[in-house]
């Protein structure tokens, strides 16, 4: 036995006190529905004796605090549309590889444009509808919206970011950067496109970001009357 050790059990004391003080603040300041979790936690962390499940128990107590019903609404509204916009972004990207690299005309970019924008807009939408789907709290369409749009802006900006530098010799030739060259005061095709793609990244961010917040909202409220027509079409009950 060594001399500090009588204090040793005072200290564990002292600790698990602190950690039931701090359970209890967190449970008082919880919602009203949510206090029982908090006594429940209370009871279990009576029957801790570790650090660390002292330290866990008391970190969940704050989450439950701090993390509101709503925002739990809103998050999963965002990580929906993020999975759902990294997902629809697959064709996207071989969209743009193709008509970039591949068939690197230059009516090919300009022909795909218009159906890159229309289907980005019908990404924005069912993000919209899948986060009314998930919760009917107001607000989750906008936030659903402007994720999945900074996520296709992301994507789209690093698959630009990578055909330009992995295939300057095809990119170089494209009739917009051959006219553009002259009329900046850059000296390389290299500088002038990535400083082209970076003038771009705010106005696409910005611009995909309102049409989430517009789109995605009025994805949401389309959502029941496409599936009452997708019912009757199938010949099934209808769905509300």
């Amino acid at each position: 036995m060594t001399a500090d050790q009588p204090g040793r059990p005072k200290a564990r004391s002292d600790r698990k006190g602190w950690a039931a003080r701090l359970v209890a603040v967190a449970t008082a300041a919880m919602p009203a529905s949510r206090r029982d979790w908090g006594k429940a936690l209370s009871v279990e962390l009576a029957h801790a004796t570790s650090r660390r499940d002292q330290a866990r128990l008391v970190l969940a107590a704050v989450r439950i605090a701090l993390l509101r019903p709503g925002l739990a609404d809103y998050g999963r509204a965002a990580s929906g549309a993020a999975a759902l916009a990294a997902i629809a972004y697959i064709p996207l990207g071989l969209v743009l590889y193709l008509t970039n690299v591949i068939f690197a005309y230059p009516n090919a970019s300009s022909a795909s444009a218009y159906a890159v924008d229309g289907y980005s807009l019908v990404a924005l939408m069912a993000a919209g509808a899948l986060a009314r789907r998930k919760s009917a709290r107001r607000g989750t369409a906008l936030i659903a919206g402007v994720t999945a749009g900074l996520v296709l802006v992301v994507l789209g900006l690093a698959t630009f970011a990578v055909i330009d530098n992995v295939f300057l010799a095809i990119v170089s030739h494209q009739q917009g950067n051959i006219e553009g060259l002259p009329t900046a005061s850059l000296t390389s095709v290299r500088a002038y496109i990535d400083a082209d793609l970076k003038a771009t990244a705010v106005r696409v961010a910005v611009v995909a970001t309102v049409g989430g917040a517009l789109f995605a909202p009025l994805g949401a409220a389309l959502a029941p009357l496409v599936a009452v027509a997708w019912s009757r079409l199938r010949g099934g009950p209808e769905l509300r």
